[in-house]
């Protein structure tokens, strides 16, 4: 049933009482920005959600930015969503900024959002600050090419207290260049600390 931006908000109302439900799941709604910020709110005072599926709803960078600004320091959440968001580059920027400080986030989805390599570039930025909590990361369908294959493999190699295992990039441009330069820094990783990254082209 489609909920649409209307339908959000009064949901969103109802789980700021929730103390039971630990899984919503919003995909495919037709949810924008409106909807998301409500949905921001409730994340201030729910104890319980761990789990949040917004992928395949038109948020846009605005709808990302009141997530964001409410995960770098609120909430519970372990798993979070986002594909084909339609968040671009700029909502990849939100996103960084909000991993430099956010300590439960475990799952991250973010494919298909036109994130290019100057979306890549700016979440690997943030990877080389210690996130100890981030262990899955999709980047998959995001027009990734080499420059972005590269900034991401500096990062798993910049930062030792990283707690990513599993990094997934199906279906970006890598070359030959970008995917070398990826297993080479899966290989430092664990040579430097035993530590095993699995990389999904």
């Amino acid at each position: 049933m489609m909920l649409v931006t209307r339908g959000a908000e009064k949901v969103a109302d109802a789980l700021k009482q929730n103390k039971t439900i630990s899984t919503m799941d919003f995909g495919g709604n037709n949810i924008h920005s409106r909807g998301v910020t409500a949905i921001a709110e409730t994340l201030k005072e729910n104890e319980v959600l761990t789990t949040l599926e917004l992928s395949y709803n038109p948020i846009g960078p605005e709808g990302v930015k009141a997530l964001c600004d409410v995960l770098k320091f609120n909430g519970k959440l372990q798993t979070l969503k986002l594909g084909w968001c339609q968040i671009g580059v700029s909502g990849a920027e939100f996103v960084a900024d909000c991993l430099k400080y956010n300590t439960t986030l475990s799952t991250l989805d973010l494919r298909a959002n036109g994130l290019g390599d100057d979306g890549a570039i700016c979440l690997a930025r943030s990877l080389k600050i210690i996130n100890e909590s981030l262990k899955s990361l999709d980047l998959g369908f995001n027009e990734i090419r080499d420059d972005g294959a590269f900034a991401l493999a500096q990062a798993l190699k910049a930062n030792e207290d990283l707690a990513v295992t599993s990094l997934m990039l199906a279906n970006n441009f890598f070359g030959k260049f970008g995917q070398v330069a990826l297993t080479e820094a899966r290989d430092h990783v664990y040579e430097m600390s035993g530590k095993e990254i699995d990389i999904y082209y």
